[in-house]
């Protein structure tokens, strides 16, 4: 573990492998639904990271080399009464809801699979522009 000397690009880099861990291939989401849910990974692991710095004792200025997710550690953030909790929860629901919009099939289900998206998109603040920018 080391301090890196560029933190957002660090970032960039945690999230991308994040979300290839856990959800594979995002090439063929559609573009809001990509840029929703790299909003959502980037506040999770900003999250995370701040709770891993304190559990570590290390400075806020802190990175690990590489970034790897404790469950026991993100499920114990779900339980903060702060920004923590809303982050981790919904991060852990958009999981469940591209797992589920996985199992639709796009082209014989595409009512479906337009709603499961649609739904997955109200779950973040009404208004708000994702920017994308792995």
């Amino acid at each position: 573990m080391s301090t890196l000397d560029e933190p957002e690009g660090t970032l960039e880099k945690y999230c991308s492998a994040t979300i290839e861990r856990q959800l594979g291939d995002i090439s063929d989401l559609p573009e809001e639904l990509v840029a929703y849910l790299w909003k959502v990974y980037r506040d999770f692991i900003t999250a995370y990271l701040n709770i891993l710095r304190q559990r570590e004792n290390k400075p806020s200025d802190w990175m690990p080399a590489t970034l790897v997710i404790d469950t026991e550690l993100a499920d114990g953030m779900r339980h903060f009464f702060s920004d923590y909790q809303h982050i981790t929860k919904a991060f852990y629901l958009l999981n469940r809801k591209i797992d589920r919009l996985r199992e639709i099939e796009k082209d014989s289900q595409s009512d479906l699979y337009q709603h499961t998206i649609d739904d997955i998109l109200r779950q973040g603040n009404p208004g708000d522009d994702f920017e994308h920018t792995p």
